[in-house]
């Protein structure tokens, strides 16, 4: 065989495997066009959880803080309540997440607006007081944006911490598919964008006057229109309707599916959710929203800021602005309390150089680091001082100690390597609930302290911690005849029982729960 027959029967296998490869894709694409028209199908066409007594009120921004309106008080409230099972609607301050526990702690309060991304992940890390543990103001532009949280908002905040965090592509059609399936699934939604001239065009819209200008039609805002770009701005998504119709100028087609954007400037502002004009005197049909079409995302006019970050003050890491529309949300915490966490007295003169953190095991090797409670920031120097201490939560390293056993548990202080004062912790304390009764036991540090921490230098404080057994009553490490006498001397107690007088179980009785429980570790211990 000659050279060229040689090429010519390469090029031809080349071609062959192109060919081949192409049809692979195109099954596969159509495979999965397949999958998410069966999903669209068997999801509903048109779902509004704003309308839901678990969402919020729309309300109104005080200082610019709408990264942590659209995360703490629309998102997560939604989120803590509806898992809960708690009512919303009447704006009670211990169920509202309040926007301003967080604005404290993304870049010390300085630039919120361009941090949406950061802000939903401090969630996953530190959850969100709500508005009875760290009051919001309710005079415009009043108070103190940066307020440290005292150490009960701290621990509040805890059990309001979500799960797994999901960044969602947003400009193809898989992407929303999968925000309308989680929103479908009861779930709410974060994202952002850079706004142009006719978001103005929303404003203080009543019955008399629809929201009617460039890149709006049918209330629906479908592209940027006006001059801009304007602010960037974060909101959240509540809702989506697959049959909202709106035509698009630009070519004279009719479009459908739109996003419901809840918005933070009050109910004088925007349009309604889809109680109007149906129900309209329903009191969950309020304005305060934005109807914005799937096709901005898909031509990556929302979900992303698109003027470049240079134009940005220097707040690292807050600046978050991937090249593409991104929707986040998280995995919940069903029914969520810490059973493991510890607070610490820190003293220094500019709390954005800090990292405070936490773990399990030892310190050279830990088992399990925890979240950062608090972070290292560009801007804020901010000074933070022991009258209010910090809760650092470390649950997830907590099933490492399994029921007897003894293990070191430690906080940790990190001061970044920039010429500053050193730091100091005066105090620290571990609180355990391994029962899960909403009891915890008080792990106090007595020795050590107060510890000094320089620059560039991370320091630690430890305690041994034993996880109880469950049966163990009388608290001598080991489950016995002793520990049962006392729980059938109290068997059939039906109010006020306590752990020691045998309810296991933490329900206010002692029944047969409890005598299994201790029944399956008896003879476990020392």
């Amino acid at each position: 065989m000659s050279r060229s027959d040689s090429s010519h029967l390469l090029c031809g296998f080349a071609r062959l495997r192109v060919v081949r490869d192409l049809v692979v894709s195109l099954g596969m694409m159509g495979l999965l066009m397949a999958v998410c028209a069966e999903a669209r199908a068997d999801r509903r066409a048109v779902v509004d959880h704003s309308r839901d007594t678990c969402f919020p009120p729309i309300s109104q921004q005080m200082w610019g803080d709408c990264t942590c309106f659209s995360s703490c008080y629309y998102y997560n409230t939604y989120t803590q309540a509806r898992d809960e099972d708690l009512f919303a609607k009447d704006s009670d301050p211990n169920v509202i997440c309040c926007p301003a526990f967080l604005f404290g702690l993304i870049a010390q309060g300085t630039w919120g607006a361009v941090c949406t991304e950061h802000a939903m992940a401090r969630l996953s890390d530190v959850g969100c007081a709500t508005m009875a543990e760290h009051p919001y103001p309710t005079i415009p532009w009043s108070g103190n944006p940066t307020l440290w949280p005292t150490e009960a908002a701290w621990i509040g905040a805890l059990k309001n911490r979500t799960g797994t965090f999901h960044k969602i592509r947003a400009d193809n059609e898989e992407g929303l598919e999968t925000v309308r399936q989680h929103i479908a699934d009861g779930g709410c939604a974060v994202t952002r964008a850079y706004f142009y001239g006719n978001y103005w065009d929303y404003d203080y819209c009543g019955d008399t006057h629809t929201p009617n200008g460039p890149g709006i039609s049918n209330y629906v805002m479908y592209s940027h229109g006006g001059t801009g770009p304007l602010f960037p701005h974060s909101i959240c998504i509540a809702g989506y309707d697959d049959n909202r119709s709106y035509v698009d100028s630009r070519d004279g087609r009719r479009n459908t599916g739109a996003f419901l954007i809840a918005n933070s400037e009050g109910q004088d502002w925007g349009w309604y959710n889809t109680g109007y004009p149906n129900d309209p005197n329903d009191p969950n049909t309020t304005r305060g929203f934005i109807w914005v079409s799937y096709s901005m995302f898909l031509n990556s006019e929302f979900g992303w800021y698109d003027p470049p970050p240079e134009e940005w003050p220097d707040v690292d890491p807050c600046v978050d602005n991937p090249p593409y529309p991104e929707i986040y949300y998280h995995d919940d915490r069903p029914h969520y309390r810490p059973t493991l966490y510890g607070v610490a007295g820190i003293n220094h003169n500019a709390r954005n150089l800090l990292t405070f953190s936490g773990g399990v095991g030892p310190t050279d090797e830990p088992e399990f680091t925890g979240p950062e409670a608090i972070e290292q920031t560009a801007q804020g120097a901010i000074s933070i001082n022991d009258s209010k201490r910090v809760a650092v939560d470390l649950t997830d390293g907590a099933g490492l100690i399994p029921p007897g056993t003894t293990k070191n548990v430690f906080v940790s202080l990190a001061v970044a390597d920039v010429p500053t004062t050193p730091a100091t912790i005066t105090s620290v304390d571990f609180y355990h609930d391994f029962d899960g009764d909403g009891v915890y036991t008080n792990v106090p540090v007595e020795t050590g302290l107060p510890l000094t921490v320089w620059r560039n230098t991370t320091e630690y404080v430890s305690v041994s911690i034993t996880a109880p057994i469950p049966g163990d009553l009388d608290g001598d490490g080991d489950v016995d005849l002793a520990d049962l006498a006392q729980l059938l001397g109290n068997y059939g107690m039906s109010e006020g029982a306590t752990y020691e007088d045998g309810d296991i179980d933490g329900d206010g009785d002692i029944d047969l729960s409890d005598l299994a429980a201790l029944l399956g570790n008896y003879g476990t211990g020392t």
